[in-house]
């Protein structure tokens, strides 16, 4: 698994693209469509862009994110998962939407422990962090 995150309009899906060989079509844009909808269609992907939207789809429809990306994961091993960064910045006053960026955080520290680290991408450039063996 590859795990890609950054800034929104980053160049995160541009640097997946370029550096992965993959097309932009074999890319499931989770942001287009209803959770369900796009769970219908995930097992037909080795490629997710937008987790984030997912992640806050998927609450508002009562599904458990979390859940779902363990069983995407499982049926896809060499996927590569794309995730705006949506840590950083102001605390929402919102409850659900301080819910919803603290689930997303727990998913990708998920993801990148799996994966062993991940990739940030900034203004088009990348770096890559790996997980430190004392925190696995």
């Amino acid at each position: 698994m590859r795990l890609i995150t950054g800034g929104r309009y980053g160049g995160k899906l541009d640097y997946a693209i370029k550096t992965y060989g993959i097309r932009e079509e074999e890319v499931l844009d989770m942001a287009a469509l209803p959770a369900p909808d796009i769970r219908k269609k995930m097992d037909g992907y080795d490629n997710l862009y937008h987790l984030e939207s997912f992640v806050r789809n998927a609450l508002e429809y009562g599904l458990d994110p979390a859940r779902i990306i363990e069983e995407y994961i499982m049926l896809h091993p060499d996927c590569i998962i794309i995730c705006d960064e949506i840590g950083s910045g102001i605390i929402p006053e919102a409850a659900e939407d301080d819910e919803w960026r603290e689930i997303t955080g727990r998913i990708m520290c998920t993801l990148a422990k799996r994966a062993g680290g991940l990739t940030r991408v900034t203004f088009g450039m990348a770096e890559e962090l790996r997980i430190c063996s004392g925190l696995t």
